[in-house]
């Protein structure tokens, strides 16, 4: 019987390794069945796997117009970070130091002033700054094996700036597929009344919807009231977006129960979530989406002397959160909330390592947050994020032989190939 033809085949690997494939996101018990498959190859087809086996069977029955070397290797689905803030200007490295030193002459409101510096840096640059640079960063991301983002606006102020940041996202031409949010209402500016710029976030979401599917707000003291959010994203919902909430970053003001109440697809942050928020989020299918480069940038994950902002007990009470919230059926993502003020990181290989360190996640856990439940929390849990026949090929080999050494081994990146859509679109100069 003569070989079915197909594109690509990724031919012996060490390890094929997969969360379960299911229709709803992955919660405690399931996020530790990740699939480990041994000396496997895996073939595609019109941007589709047709087919995982053992590599003598997958030899036999297939003739790939490409053979991808996988030995020695392993291959999971393509990682998926459901969090960024893509487009900006400029950077906050600056007040960093001054943050980590303390060489500062007036506390560094973190979350507020220096929102409102990158929204200046953004206005300032031009549409080709902003896009060679968003190229630039979705270049290192799929380098790191990422194949799907989001990416919010947040950084405009005005409608205009708003919608100019949606329009360049819509305009990227890269091989990373790009979930695009409206994220009007980030931080309300300082010289315009709370309720005009309420209104001025609902008024603009009909050109929004044009341009993105998603809606977000920053739901927290530091951010929108529950009353404010939940009047943005009701009138987010009539005009057909689906919602995501940054929710209780820095308190809990019932954010997370108001994403649970909305429908919202994922609530993300949640470092100061409740236990009523917790159950909330279980009951609704929420997925909370927690970001361990935030612990570790912000501080927050380390002890800290006497009077400091973190205190001795934080690194644990940040794990106990987050396993509360496993241990309360919440499903949970991993995302990077690349931005340059609280994660300046590109790295879902970086977020998976720092996850089981700060957050005493297992390997299997780590890998189904990253791949499975982060595409859930994109509302693409049916097409990608899973290694399976009829799943979207987004694959990544790893230059290691066992998945556990991709988390367990951190400094460098573990990526030999990366395939999107079924087309080999990166590969390391490994010599």
């Amino acid at each position: 019987m003569p070989a079915t033809p197909c594109d690509l085949v990724l031919v012996g690997a060490a390890e094929v390794i997969s969360a379960p494939t299911r229709s709803a996101p992955l919660c405690s018990g399931t996020l530790d069945e990740l699939a480990v498959m041994l000396d496997t190859s895996v073939a595609v087809a019109d941007g589709r796997v047709i087919a995982i086996g053992p590599t003598k069977e997958i030899a036999a029955h297939f003739d790939p117009t490409i053979f991808v070397d996988a030995s020695n290797s392993v291959v999971s689905a393509g990682l998926i970070d459901p969090h960024t803030h893509l487009i900006h200007g400029g950077s906050r490295h600056t007040e960093y130091e001054a943050i980590v030193t303390g060489n500062n002459d007036a506390t560094v409101d973190r979350l507020q002033s220096g929102v409102e510096y990158t929204i200046e840096m953004t206005q300032r640059a031009s549409l080709e700054t902003l896009r060679t640079r968003a190229l630039a960063d979705l270049d290192d991301m799929l380098s790191l094996g990422t194949t799907t983002v989001e990416a919010k606006s947040g950084y405009g102020s005005s409608p205009d700036e708003e919608l100019r940041i949606l329009r360049l996202l819509g305009e990227l031409n890269h091989p990373i597929s790009i979930e695009r949010t409206y994220l009007g209402a980030h931080v309300a500016p300082v010289n315009t009344p709370r309720d005009t710029y309420v209104r001025s976030v609902i008024d603009t979401l009909a050109q929004a919807r044009r341009l993105a599917d998603w809606c977000d707000v920053f739901c927290d003291p530091a951010g929108f009231t529950v009353a404010e959010t939940r009047k943005i994203a009701l009138a987010a919902i009539e005009h057909g977006f689906k919602i995501r909430l940054h929710a209780d970053q820095t308190g809990d003001i019932g954010a997370s129960a108001l994403a649970a109440e909305l429908g919202a697809v994922s609530a993300d942050h949640l470092d100061r979530i409740s236990d009523a928020g917790i159950d909330a989020l279980a009951r609704a299918g929420t997925v909370g989406v927690v970001l361990p480069t935030v612990a570790l940038h912000t501080l927050e994950a380390f002890p800290a002397a006497e009077g400091e902002m973190a205190t001795a007990s934080k690194h644990s009470e940040l794990a106990e959160r987050v396993h509360a919230m496993l241990d309360g059926g919440v499903a949970l993502a991993l995302s990077t909330d690349y931005n340059p003020g609280s994660s300046p990181c590109l790295s879902m290989q970086l977020v998976m390592q720092l996850a089981m360190r700060l957050f005493r996640l297992s390997y299997s856990q780590v890998w189904s947050m990253a791949t499975a439940n982060a595409a859930h929390a994109l509302g693409l849990g049916d097409d990608r994020g899973t290694i399976a026949i009829g799943r979207r090929a987004d694959l990544v080999v790893w230059d290691v032989p066992s998945h556990e050494m991709v988390i367990h081994r951190f400094g460098s990146s573990h990526t030999r190939h990366v395939v999107k859509d079924g087309r080999l679109v990166y590969s390391a100069n490994k010599s």
